[in-house]
This record gives structure tokens, C-alpha cells and sequence, in this order.
């Protein structure tokens, strides 16, 4: 209703402009004012209407998004070089990735990166709901699975030795020196140049997002055919049904070396 009448005043903020600066005029002049009637009461009517219809939907939405998934022992903050958010989300995405990935090779998931960017805010201490979740991941990203060459790999490991945030990573260790890579575990077993590896990201990152360019042009690309907020509301649940609550750790999967 607000917009029409915001319209209404401007139009007549203008006519009384045009007609003040006719009478300033020393020239006779006959100043001719073309205009139409707008109909408040029918516009006004039809936003009432419309605003009837979002809310019938707006009370289910509500009610979906404030449902108690989880309960948390601890708030959950992003962090360098890793932090409680980062390690949560990495490990969780990772293992339910891999209990969806349905490999044509047989050779399984290594390892799961996702980008500090990605996630948007801390989680809370307590309950958690549906709205949390959202908030910390408002994207619709997909979950996808790229095979990459070591040469690539390293360039990766490369980019997170470099990267003045925590990366989320999990199925793999890095040890930095000098903002370079310098000690490199995947899945316990040290790296090796000459082996394909297969990193769960996100289609954005896939795509190159946040620079990633060593994800272009991969050797091979999958997607599992789930989101990344659905993984997160999946282990929830399924966390909560347990009668747990979630929780994180730091474990030094990302160092310094001195």
C-alpha cells in the first residue's frame, strides 16, 4: 500500500513544483497538467489480497524453519587455521558424501574441501533449528565430486598454504611453512604427485568460486545429488533422533610449522 501512495506524493510534490514556478513567471504562459486518476482503494485491495495469500504460506515456512533439529554442547565459530564450524561442517559433508557416492571405478572419495566464505555465521550453543542451518548456509549448492590429478592436488594444497582463512577440510591433514605447503597427509597416507585424488566440494567451487582455479578443467566431475545445507540437516537429525548432541573439535588437521 505503501509504494502506491509513495508514487501518489511524488506526482503531486511535481505538480505543485510546475505550478509554483508559473507563478514566478513574469511571462504569460498557460501551463496544461495531463495526469490519470489512480484508484487507491482498488490497489490497496489487491495488495491486501496478495499479502492473504504469502501469509498463508508464510505460517507453514515459519513453522518448518523454527523446528528444533539439534541441540549443540558448544557454540561453533569459524576459525584459522581451523576452527569448531570449519572441522564440523568439513567431516559431516564428508562422511555422508561418501555414503552417497556411488563410484563407477570403485575408488572412493579422498578428502573434502569447502571454502571459510561459505559459511555465514556461528552456530549457537543449544537448540538448533532449520533457520540456523539456513543462516549459516543460504546457498543452493550441490555437492560434487572431482577427480584431480596430483599435479592439481598439490596446487590445492598450494592455495591452502596460501589462504589468510581456514578452508573446512577433512580426510586430510596440512602442515604450513612459509605459506607453504610442507607436510601433507590424505587420509593418513602421504601425498603423492603421481595419483589421481577425488575432493567432495561444492558445485561452486567446482566451478572455480574463490578463485579455486585448480578445480577447472578437472579429470573427471560427479554430482551425488545433494546440497550441502541438506547434508548439514540430514546429520542433525539424525544426531538428535540418537539422543546426542553435535559437537566439534580441533584436532590440528591444518598447523603451522616454525
Amino acid at each position: 500500500m505503501f509504494k502506491y501512495l509513495k508514487y501518489l506524493l511524488s506526482f503531486l510534490q511535481i505538480l505543485a513544483f510546475v505550478l509554483l514556478i508559473s507563478c514566478e513567471s513574469t511571462k504569460e504562459s498557460e501551463i496544461t497538467v495531463e495526469g490519470y486518476l489512480i484508484e487507491l482503494d482498488t490497489l490497496i485491495n489487491k495488495d491486501k489480497k496478495f499479502d492473504s495469500i504469502i501469509g498463508i504460506y508464510r505460517h507453514d515456512l515459519e513453522r518448518e524453519l523454527n523446528e528444533v533439529i539439534a541441540y549443540s554442547e558448544h557454540v561453533m565459530e569459524r576459525g584459522t587455521p581451523e576452527g569448531l564450524l570449519n572441522n564440523f561442517v568439513a567431516d559431516l559433508v564428508y562422511n555422508i558424501g561418501k555414503e552417497l557416492y556411488d563410484p563407477d571405478d570403485e575408488n572412493q572419495i579422498n578428502f573434502c574441501l569447502l571454502n571459510y566464505g561459505g559459511l555465514r555465521t556461528s552456530l549457537p550453543a543449544g537448540p538448533i533449528t532449520k533457520a540456523n542451518v539456513f543462516e549459516l548456509l543460504p546457498f543452493e549448492n550441490e555437492l560434487i565430486v572431482i577427480t584431480l590429478s596430483g599435479e592439481k592436488t598439490w596446487e590445492l594444497f598450494k592455495y591452502l598454504a596460501e589462504s589468510e582463512y581456514g578452508m573446512p577440510i577433512s580426510g586430510a591433514k596440512l602442515g604450513i611453512a612459509n605459506n607453504k605447503p610442507k607436510e601433507v597427509l590424505i587420509n593418513d597416507e602421504v601425498f603423492d604427485r603421481t595419483k589421481e585424488y577425488k575432493v567432495l566440494t561444492s558445485d561452486y567451487l567446482a566451478e572455480g568460486g574463490d578463485n579455486m582455479d585448480f578445480f577447472i578443467q578437472p579429470l573427471d566431475s560427479e554430482l551425488i545429488g545433494m546440497r550441502v545445507r541438506d547434508a548439514i540437516i540430514l546429520h542433525m537429525k539424525r544426531i538428535n533422533e540418537q539422543g546426542k548432541k553435535i559437537s566439534s573439535r580441533l584436532d590440528s588437521r591444518i598447523y603451522y610449522i616454525d
